[in-house]
């Protein structure tokens, strides 16, 4: 059969056909025999994990893959896929992050939808971290090296330059909000922030200020920015700690990374307690590593706006599990309002 990089259905990308053309790519006399879909987890877009049972290849050829796409009826756009297929097709094996290994990145003939496939870090003994399990201060640590890590290339490396398709995502959310300001009203009001103040749940409040960070952002180095880094994209292996799903890649100012990270693995109370030391431990390394240097001063004023971003990411998310999305909401939400993210940008 013609082999589709980047088909839109599971069925397809689950079958011994799909997997044996798109194997044969590295591995030519590869077959796949027989599939055993491990876990499947559809949000926005759908990750499958799959044991595969195989003849032919060597012993690099994986057999516990995850694909990734929009390929069921999540309600996501295509297009949605194809920042992270590119990040991956483009960019992952030379930028200094751990990520899980790239098998295939493609995509489909009119260049409207992407398929990723990588490793299975869950099968290679790798765990995840959550919003509802508890992430020590040495986890956070070296997530935010790896974030710092990313910063930096994209500030002192040559080839940085190669990345100038990544988009300015908040530039994007800050014109033309993701959904209507009613709606978003109407989920502040909702389970997810019944725990936090009245004065942050003005979703007309909200929206003005993501469209103020943005703007302020312009005077700030764009760099390349994970831009989704709660903690269920972290990961712990053999290797340290990584990150996936690099579906909002983007560039853009570095607070947007860290205060989103920081707010998010933390509680509120644990926050409090090591936000300034990670702010200068991220400050501290980033520097080393080459990026720009940034004041105390000047990092903390930039985090405690920074904080919106995150804030609104999780306050218009319907397709995570309530429990993880009200979590998520009541952390961040309660960052904004304990460091007065909202009145610093309305000065």
């Amino acid at each position: 059969m013609t082999f589709d990089p980047a088909p839109s259905t599971l069925d397809v990308v689950v079958s011994p056909e799909w997997l044996t053309a798109m194997l044969r790519q590295r591995w030519p006399d590869a077959r796949v025999v027989a599939v055993e879909v491990k876990e499947l987890l559809a949000t926005q877009a759908t990750k499958v994990r799959l044991a595969l049972e195989t003849s032919g290849g060597d012993e690099t050829m994986p057999r516990a893959i995850c694909i990734k796409g929009v390929l069921t009826d999540t309600g996501a756009m295509a297009s949605s896929s194809l920042v992270e297929t590119r990040f991956y097709r483009d960019g992952a094996e030379y930028l200094p992050v751990q990520t899980p290994a790239c098998i295939h990145a493609g995509f489909s003939a009119d260049a409207e939808r992407g398929v990723i496939v990588m490793h299975d870090i869950k099968a290679a003994g790798g765990v995840f971290l959550s919003a509802l399990s508890p992430v020590t201060l040495d986890e956070a640590m070296r997530s935010v090296a790896q974030l710092a890590a990313l910063h930096a290339f994209s500030w002192n490396d040559p080839r940085a330059d190669s990345f100038g398709w990544v988009p300015r995502f908040l530039d994007q959310i800050g014109s033309r909000p993701i959904m209507p300001t009613e709606k978003l009203q109407l989920l502040l009001d909702g389970p997810r922030g019944d725990a936090l103040s009245h004065a942050i749940k003005d979703a007309g409040r909200l929206e003005r200020a993501v469209a103020a960070l943005a703007r302020q952002g312009h005077e700030q180095p764009a760099l390349l920015l994970h831009g989704d880094a709660h903690a269920g994209n972290i990961y712990r292996d053999a290797g340290g700690i990584g990150i996936v799903d690099w579906q909002i890649f983007q560039r853009g100012e570095w607070a947007l990374d860290i205060a989103y990270h920081i707010a998010a693995i933390f509680s509120p109370e644990e926050r409090r307690m090591h936000e300034g030391a990670l702010l200068d431990f991220y400050r501290i390394r980033l520097a080393e590593m080459g990026g720009p240097e940034i004041t105390a001063e000047a990092a903390w004023s930039r985090y405690r706006v920074a904080l919106i971003y995150g804030y609104y990411l999780w306050s218009i998310t319907q397709k995570v599990e309530p429990a993880i999305t009200n979590l998520f909401v009541h952390r961040l939400g309660t960052a904004v309002d304990d460091l007065g993210s909202m009145e610093l940008l309305e000065e």
